[in-house]
């Protein structure tokens, strides 16, 4: 008996640094300020927010701390954000 599965595959993936954005500007905490609640250097925090630096799981707990999103819930959007983009990569290679 064969089994069917379904795997979930979206066309786009959303940079964590845009949710981060968006969750940093609701809670009005001012883009100085988000940095030293983290305990986190403002360039770091600049790099993940623009997608030029991953999000290692001390920072997302510290996330978790100050945004009260779960710190498995930003570990999961950079995973699928950086399979996303592994996947565009080999298919630009494919094409070439």
């Amino acid at each position: 008996m064969m089994t069917e599965t379904n795997e979930y595959r979206p066309n786009y993936a959303v940079p964590l640094g845009s949710i981060l954005k968006e969750h940093i500007e609701a809670r009005g905490i001012p883009r100085a300020e988000f940095p030293r609640r983290c305990g986190r250097s403002a360039k770091l925090i600049s790099e993940i927010i623009s997608g030029k630096a991953p999000v290692a799981p001390e920072t997302a707990r510290e996330f978790e701390k100050v945004l009260g999103v779960d710190a498995d819930i930003w570990l999961g959007i950079e995973k699928d954000y950086q399979r996303y983009r592994a996947r565009e990569s080999k298919a630009k290679r494919v094409t070439s």
